[in-house]
Order: C-alpha cells, then sequence, then structure tokens
C-alpha cells in the first residue's frame, strides 16, 4: 500500500469499554456466586442434580489429560484450514493473535483460581466445595478454541463461525454441567473470561485486516452486518437462559426455596444445563454484529480513500498527457 494511504480509522476505545464490560460482569458474577449464601445456594442445588443425574453421553473422567485435546483438536483443525485461506499479507499475526486468545484465556483463568484459592462455607450443602472452581477450565479451553476459530475466519466468512464457535462453546459447558464437574456460574465465568480476550486480541487481527486489500469483504447485505447469525444467536441464547431461569425460579416460588434445597427435582437439572450453556449465545450475539460492523467500516474506508488515490494518480496522468481538469485538451 503507498505510504501516503493511510490505515482506516479505528477506535480501540470502543473494545477497551467491550474488555472493561466483561471485567465488571466477571466480578459481580463472582461475587454473587461466591460471596453470597443464595448465590451458592442456587448453584450447589444445580450442580447437585449434574452429579446425580443419569444421561447417555460418555462419561468423562477429570483425570483424564486427553480431554483436554479432545476438546481443543477439532478448532485446531480448523484454525489450520482457515488460516491457509488467508493470503501471506498478515496471517501469520492473525495466528499469533489467535494463540494468543487460547493462552491469554487459559492462564487468566488458572491464575484467578490460583489467587482466589478458597470457597467461604456460607451454607451447610457447601462444606464439600470449600474451594473456588470459578471459572471452568475445561469450558475457557473449549470456548477460547471456538473463538480462535472465529479471529481466524475471513471476514466474509467471520458471522458463520461465530455461530459455530457458540455452539461450540455451549455443547461442552452443558457437558461439563451434566457431568457435575463444575457449577453454573463457572462456565458463564469462563465465558466472560473468553470474551474479554477475544475483544482484546479481536482489535489486533481487525487493525491488520485494514492494511490486507487482498482480503474479501462482507458479504453485500442489508441491515447490520451479521444480522442473521446474531438474531439466531440471540434467539437461542434468550430461549436458553429464560427456560433456565424459569426451571430455577418456577420451583422456588412455587415450594419454597429450602423445601426445593433439600429436592433432587429435574427441573433444577434442566435450569443447570441451560444456565451453563445458553449465556455463551447471548456473549456472541454481541460480538458477531460488533466484528462485522468495525469490518465494514474499515472496508468503506479503505474504499473511500482508494478511489481518492486513484482520482489523484488520473488526475496525474491527464496533466502529464496535457489533458484538463474537464478532459479536453487546452
Amino acid at each position: 500500500m503507498p505510504h501516503h494511504l493511510r490505515t482506516p480509522a479505528f477506535h480501540p476505545e470502543r473494545w477497551a469499554a467491550g474488555v472493561l464490560l466483561c471485567g465488571a460482569l466477571f466480578g459481580v458474577l463472582y461475587w454473587i456466586s461466591v460471596h453470597t449464601e443464595t448465590g451458592q445456594l442456587l448453584d450447589i442445588m444445580m450442580q447437585r442434580t449434574g452429579s446425580t443425574t443419569g444421561h447417555p453421553l460418555p462419561e468423562l473422567d477429570p483425570e483424564n489429560e486427553w480431554i483436554a485435546v479432545w476438546i481443543l483438536l477439532p478448532p485446531l483443525v480448523a484454525c489450520v484450514g482457515l488460516g491457509r485461506r488467508r493470503g501471506a499479507h498478515g496471517r501469520w499475526r492473525v495466528l499469533g493473535s489467535a494463540a494468543l486468545l487460547v493462552l491469554g484465556a487459559n492462564l487468566s483463568t488458572q491464575l484467578f483460581k490460583l489467587v482466589f484459592s478458597t470457597r467461604p462455607v456460607l451454607i451447610g450443602l457447601t462444606e464439600d466445595w470449600t474451594g473456588n472452581s470459578l471459572p471452568s477450565g475445561h469450558t475457557t479451553i473449549a470456548a477460547s478454541a471456538a473463538a480462535a476459530m472465529f479471529l481466524v475466519a475471513r471476514p466474509r466468512d467471520r458471522a458463520l463461525w461465530g455461530v459455530l464457535a457458540a455452539n461450540w462453546s455451549a455443547l461442552w459447558g452443558a457437558y461439563i454441567f451434566v457431568e457435575g464437574w463444575h457449577l453454573p456460574s463457572d462456565m458463564i465465568a469462563a465465558y466472560l473470561v473468553v470474551a474479554g480476550w477475544t475483544l482484546l486480541c479481536g482489535a489486533v487481527v481487525l487493525q491488520t485486516e485494514a492494511r490486507d486489500p487482498s482480503l474479501a469483504p462482507l458479504p453485500a447485505e442489508s441491515g447490520r452486518a451479521g444480522g442473521r447469525q446474531a438474531g439466531l444467536c440471540i434467539t437461542l441464547g434468550a430461549f436458553g437462559t429464560t427456560l433456565g431461569l424459569v426451571s430455577l425460579l418456577g420451583p422456588v416460588l412455587r415450594d419454597g426455596l429450602g423445601a426445593v434445597a433439600e429436592s433432587t427435582t429435574p427441573w433444577l437439572w434442566i435450569a443447570g444445563a441451560a444456565l451453563s450453556a445458553a449465556p455463551v449465545y447471548l456473549l456472541w450475539a454481541a460480538l458477531i454484529p460488533l466484528f462485522g460492523a468495525q469490518t465494514r467500516e474499515l472496508d468503506r474506508q479503505a474504499a473511500q480513500r482508494r478511489r481518492r488515490e486513484q482520482d489523484r494518480l488520473d488526475s496525474i496522468a491527464r496533466r502529464s498527457r496535457g489533458i484538463s481538469g474537464d478532459g479536453t485538451a487546452p
């Protein structure tokens, strides 16, 4: 790109605000679920049904380190294929940003649990759950690997890969819950960690793409960029989250918190599975159009600059041939 063509304008404050919002939501979730009696009680009520209810899925061994490989392998293969479809310009910077996303999200999760390693016993049901398990490490692995696919995908394909990333994250979040490994809040916290790192590393990817004129632009479609895919995510997220809240709070309102806390009603299992999976769709419903809108804006600004540069070159060529600005010879 010629030196006089500037990179399209980028607004890092928007992305910084998104990262701060994810951090604030993470802090609120941590305080409510770990440091309040009601939060601990609701979490452990759902987790107890996950660990005692049978299901047809293969049983997972938490001591089996190969599980992390199976979580990572499909997204890793997808990233390799998606990376090969990109041009040489900025390919390694994009792949490096995706790797930083996976590494940063997982290190953040483990570091947080190392620093905040204890869980106060505020109710009798949590006497056997004194260690802090928030955020879920395996869910962070799944969600971060899925988000890496989203970053590596070309701009025109990114919305579709955002839906696939949401599905991969949600399926593993629900699976880990029904195995009884984690509390629902642990999965939601992992999604927030990954969302923050996706915004942070995504800003680098978008800046790289702004300098690459060979990338295919977003498909020409009416409405908001990525709107259909975001609409699907918000539909799934809103339905699943509502189902989870109704399944959790319905029995409580009907029978009282004390009675439900002593029971293992299947409604709590439904609530835990839904709340362990559905919230990630709501996050992707925000991420997909955010990236799409920024890419479209960068495409538009870059196209304007290319047109102005071409007009300038045409003007120079006309003057060199002795043609005036209105196209007539002097």
